[in-house]
């Protein structure tokens, strides 16, 4: 059992372990001797812990009690709970009656202020330059204004019927009368659709179709250096050879080495394009090393410099948005100054690749560049739209208080800004990057402006021409005769259609050869293939037809030949002697169709052959079996002998004989006479499905978003019925009577309520309010405060600087006390540590481990027994050092100017007393990471106390009280506050509360935020800001709403979409030499270029020129 004595020092004793001789052998008893010997010497447990908590510098106890003194006299102990005490706002009595104890009566003032806006003020007592609200009931007094707002809102919603909701009866994409004639001409040519097939084609995926013309845009006038003229060719050479394979090979290319490829380039007036950054091999080793320079560069000088900002920019006079803004841009310059200084002269990145230090300091500057541009036009058209918002509101004080309109207003100034302005990111971003004299992002800028000006336009107008059928439908008809089967060979580069062979009566096919180098696959094709697309007019009648004809000639197959004269119950099964083999299956050794025995079928005699056959060979088995069992075989062998002969050869062969042939002929008729009729009844039958398709479910539908269920009930009575005859009269009702008739009652409703409250008003004031209003005393039915002391938050606290300091001594106390509290659980624990420690060292070669019995098990709670009485020990001492405040009051405590600057400079010497020897020494941890863990300057002991008292209190803290601030002054309820009193008398402050205001009391509202940097600026693959102008329409919550598409500067994506180096060298092939181009869309170009985005990167200038054989992998052989 622990034993918490608190006079001595922890005691050791050595852990005692024992166990069962007899039950292990005598080698295992000598080793685990020897373990428990070395375990008592190491291992051990605390006999005593006494738990000593640090000495008070507060001169507190664990529990509040008065302690008395060496004269005898009693001293009283800070409660610190009660140290600062939140004031009392209950003064309503007092500023409700008047010297002679009567409520007072409503002045001229306050009967004004009824009369406008059906509330008066009251000045308070306690709290100059505040006043308590008081608002009657709506049913005594409104208020001229107020009544005049309301019959404001009246005309907006009477307007607002007459302009938006019966303007959009007649316009509008949801119940109008434009809606009604789009449904009615839908519901025609659903019609025309139902009854033959309308056409259905779109221009394909514009976005993909854009994207790659745009990446061919960039690079199409780039040429390839004279240095570098063999390889490219050696690459581009090589991958056309590889596009000629079959499709069938492509397993050969799977893990293909090309060559490697040009990664510079020149533009037409031989400016370099180094595109080394695109390798991904190279720029993943950079990485690494951007990450550590990033972090490295964001430490040690962000502190020191943002102060130096702070008090330099505080004279210029700029308001707090503006002074953080102005900050974090010249924290954000400093930062990326030095980050690009250290990744140009880094080594590590020069050893890499000599120059790509400059190449990611370009990379990242350009995608800067570009987000800084975007995000100038977006806060612009924010400017811009606030602006318009002001003038709206003042122009028209009615419209503008309807939300449709108001948001009308703003998309299409959204829209025209948008089209004003299309051109200037790309503008803004090209001169950014000329200040910086990045020539290889202002030429792909420049690119990139023209294609989206002059190209882009042309290529969506002449894709939006293209029409690919939404719809292929596949029709597959039997070919009846094998002879007339297509064999196809495919051996190497070369596919054929080679002559169908069959085999000779009683050939079989060759035994499959295991070797398979240099061997043809032999395919064969038994049906034949129809198509028809939803590209022109009464495709559904072509359906019908291809079905039908499909149908008929696959029917008459299967009920013509495969049942009478194939399957199992077939005449020929009925009349054939032996067993026949009705299918052909193709031989991948010679080509020829050989039978394919899996489809072998037994006859009538071939199985009464093989039924009396089973029988005989039944009847030896039992004969030539053992005498062995129960009854013998002189009893068994009868039973034998009838279930054999009688039951299974006599039964199943007059079975067979007269059931087998009634079936077969059974079948086979009804299969004759359906395959004879298949003209009658085929047409009828795919007739029923097109009609089930139309009525239940249409499985031809060439659009898969749209309908499928009903389209005949939709397209008559959703589309015709409801929204083509009843919406354009409910509509035509709804915008020329109802909205009328409805804007009409508003109004009529509005007038009439603006003046029974006038009326009602005048005569409640001059009768009631006037004559008999009174100062309330409190809360009631007629009157009910709404601000002022208590209700409102526009007031501050001033506390003295000794409870400030006393606040001060208490939470260093807590850390004091934190920090003992954490070295005491290490000092408690380390028993079992270092036993867990013993245990994995001893056994953890032989993969044994510990378990929570015996020995440890007790030592664990033990262990626990000591964090328990230390944790009990710590928050009794706790909770007599904090500090009881409300956040809200937490937020409004502070001191005025001169006596803030003497507390920071007081808490920053108690704090270089005591901190060093209490706090950061006993932590463990070094002084200078102490320092960079608070963000501070090493020794910054002011910034340290401004922080404490931000915490303390609130960071408003450090803001001094200025005179003109509501604030009262909380009293000292502590005697005992004459130490921290003597404290700030005997200290000479001199000059320093100068240097205080300049430095740390700005801080308690500027608070700048750290410099960040993302590596993915600096990767060319890594998406900033990928554009959304090619977006794929999702359906909306609310239909009836309008669309209000929010305008984005996106044509400008981030980082530029460049190809490859890999891509970029096809491209430039394929311009020198169009009369044998590379296809892209070709399955083994697409493999090889993503081959060589995985090379590792090779500078082609200094490689050796070797002659590598063809089948080797660096030369890219198979």
């Amino acid at each position: 059992m622990a034993d918490f004595d608190d006079e001595d020092s922890p005691e050791r004793e050595p852990l005692r372990f024992s166990y069962d001789r007899s039950s292990v052998s005598p080698e295992m008893a000598e080793v685990m001797d020897n373990i428990k010997k070395l375990a008592e010497t190491m291992l051990y447990h605390w006999k005593t812990f006494p738990i000593k908590l640090p000495q008070s510098v507060t001169g507190t106890k664990n529990r509040m009690s008065s302690v008395t003194g060496g004269n005898g006299q009693e001293k009283v102990v800070i409660d610190f709970r009660n140290l600062i005490i939140g004031p009392t706002f209950d003064e309503l009595e007092q500023v409700s009656k008047n010297p002679a104890g009567n409520l007072k009566q409503l002045n001229e003032k306050q009967l004004n202020s009824i009369w406008n806006n059906g509330e008066f003020e009251v000045d308070s007592i306690n709290f100059p330059g505040q006043t308590h609200r008081w608002r009657l009931t709506q049913f005594l007094q409104k208020g001229s204004v107020r009544a005049h707002n309301t019959l404001l809102d009246d005309c907006a919603l009477a307007l607002r019927i007459l302009i938006i909701t019966a303007k959009n009866r007649f316009c509008s994409h949801f119940f109008s009368l434009s809606e009604s004639i789009k449904s009615c001409g839908l519901g025609l040519w659903k019609i025309l659709d139902i009854i033959i097939g309308m056409p259905s084609t779109s221009p394909g995926d514009l976005q993909s179709k854009i994207q790659g013309e745009h990446m061919r845009y960039l690079v199409a006038e780039l040429i390839v250096k004279s240095i570098f003229r063999k390889n490219f060719f050696k690459f581009c050479t090589f991958v056309l050879k590889k596009c000629h394979l079959p499709k069938s090979e492509i397993y050969k290319i799977q893990d293909v080495r090309p060559p490697p490829i040009p990664y510079i380039y020149q533009t037409p007036t031989g400016t370099d394009i180094d595109l080394r950054l695109w390798n991904r091999d190279l720029i993943n080793n950079c990485l690494p090393i951007l990450s550590n320079i990033l972090e490295k560069e964001a430490r040690g000088w962000f502190i020191p410099f943002r102060q130096k900002l702070v008090r330099d920019l505080k004279g210029e006079g700029l308001s707090k948005e503006e002074l953080l803004k102005q900050v974090n841009e010249d924290v954000m310059k400093e930062y990326l100054r030095r980050v690009f200084s250290a990744i140009i002269h880094n080594v590590e990145l020069e050893n890499l690749q000599p120059g790509i230090g400059q190449l990611l300091v370009n990379q990242a500057k350009s995608v800067l560049a570009m987000q800084k541009a975007t995000m100038k036009m977006q806060q612009k058209l924010q400017k811009h739209k606030t602006e318009l918002q002001t003038h709206l509101k003042k122009r028209y004080p009615v419209k503008s208080r309807i939300g449709a309109w108001e948001n009308k207003q703003l998309s299409a100034f959204e829209h025209e800004f948008s089209e004003q302005n299309l051109w200037s990111a790309h503008e803004e971003a090209i001169s950014l990057c000329e200040e910086e004299d990045l020539h290889q992002s202002i030429y792909f800028l420049k690119r990139d402006l023209n294609f989206i000006k002059e190209r882009e336009p042309v290529l969506l107008k002449e894709l939006s021409r293209v029409k690919i059928p939404n719809k292929v439908f596949t029709f597959n008809t039997r070919i009846w005769f094998p002879s007339n089967w297509v064999v196809t060979r495919v051996y190497e580069e070369e596919t054929e259609v080679i002559p169908t062979v069959l085999a000779a009566k009683g050939q079989t096919a060759p035994t499959p050869s295991l070797s398979k180098q240099n061997k043809a696959a032999y395919l064969v094709e038994k049906y034949l293939n129809q198509k028809t697309t939803t590209r022109y007019p009464c495709w559904r009648w072509w359906n019908y037809l291809y079905r039908t004809w499909s149908w008929m000639w696959n029917a008459m197959f299967v009920f013509g030949v495969v049942i009478p004269w194939c399957s199992p119950l077939s005449l020929r099964a009925l009349f054939y002697l032996d067993p026949f083999v009705p299918d052909l299956k193709i031989s991948q050794e010679d080509g020829v169709l050989y039978p394919d025995e899996s489809s072998r079928t037994h006859t009538l005699l071939s199985r009464l052959r093989a039924l009396w056959s089973n029988v005989f060979s039944a009847r030896k088995k039992f004969e030539e079996t053992a005498d062995t069992g129960f009854l013998g075989k002189s009893c068994t062998r009868h039973f034998n002998r009838v279930w054999n002969y009688v039951l299974k050869g006599a039964l199943g062969s007059v079975l067979l004989v007269t059931v087998f042939p009634v079936l077969c002929v059974t079948f086979s008729g009804i299969s004759l006479a359906a395959a004879i009729t298949t003209p009658v009844w085929i047409p009828l039958v795919t007739l029923g499905a097109h009609l089930i398709a139309f009525v239940i479910y249409d499985f031809d539908c060439p659009d898969d978003n749209s309908n499928k269920v009903g389209i005949l009930f939709e397209a008559l009575v959703w589309r015709l019925l409801i929204q083509g005859c009843m919406q354009p009269l409910a509509a035509l009702m709804v915008g020329c009577i109802g909205c009328p008739l409805a804007a009409l009652g508003v109004s009529i409703f509005g007038a009439l309520r603006r003046s029974v409250r006038g009326l009602w008003d005048t005569f409640m004031f001059y009768a009631v309010i006037k004559p008999r209003g009174r100062v309330p005393m409190s809360d009631g039915f007629v009157a009910r405060r709404v601000a002022g002391p208590g209700l409102a938050s526009n007031y501050f606290l001033q506390i003295h600087p000794e409870q400030t300091l006393a606040a001060v001594e208490a939470r260093m106390e807590l850390d004091e006390l934190e920090v003992f509290r954490v070295n005491t659980v290490k000092q408690i624990e380390q028993p079992v540590q270092e036993y867990r420690s013993f245990v994995s060292s001893c056994f953890k070669p032989f993969s044994a481990g510990l378990i929570t019995e015996g020995v440890f098990n007790r030592l664990k709670e033990e262990t626990a027994e000591y964090d328990t009485h230390l944790t009990q020990k710590v928050n009794e001492k706790a909770n007599v050092l904090r500090i009881s405040l409300h956040p809200e009051v937490q937020g409004k405590i502070k001191l005025p100017e001169r006596e803030l600057k003497i507390t920071i400079l007081q808490t920053a010497k108690m704090l270089e007393k005591f901190y060093p020897d209490h706090v950061i020494k006993p932590s463990g941890v070094k002084e200078e990471d102490f320092w960079e863990d608070k963000l501070l300057e090493y020794k910054d002991w002011r910034g340290l106390a401004s922080r404490m008292l931000s915490e303390i209190f609130s960071p408003s803290f450090l803001v001094p009280l200025e005179e003109t601030d509501t604030h009262f002054q909380l009293q000292v309820n502590h005697l005992n506050l004459k130490k921290y009193v003597a404290m700030l008398n005997s200290t000479d402050f001199q000059d320093d509360l100068d240097l205080v205001t300049e430095i740390h009391t700005p801080q308690g509202d500027v608070q700048a935020r750290a410099p960040h940097l993302d590596a993915a600026y600096f990767n060319p693959d890594q998406k900033i800001m990928p554009t959304s102008r090619f977006f794929t329409p999702r359906g909306r919550r609310f239909p009836w709403k309008p669309v209000n598409d929010e305008v984005y500067f996106d044509k400008l994506e981030i980082p530029l979409p460049i190809p490859h180096p890999a891509f970029i060298a096809v491209s430039i092939y394929n311009r020198e030499n169009d009369q044998e181009p590379i296809d892209f869309s070709n399955v083994y170009c697409q493999q090889l270029i993503r081959a060589a985005k995985e090379l590792p990167y090779v500078d082609i200038r200094d490689m050796e020129e070797v002659d590598l054989e063809s089948n080797t992998p660096d030369n890219g052989g198979l």
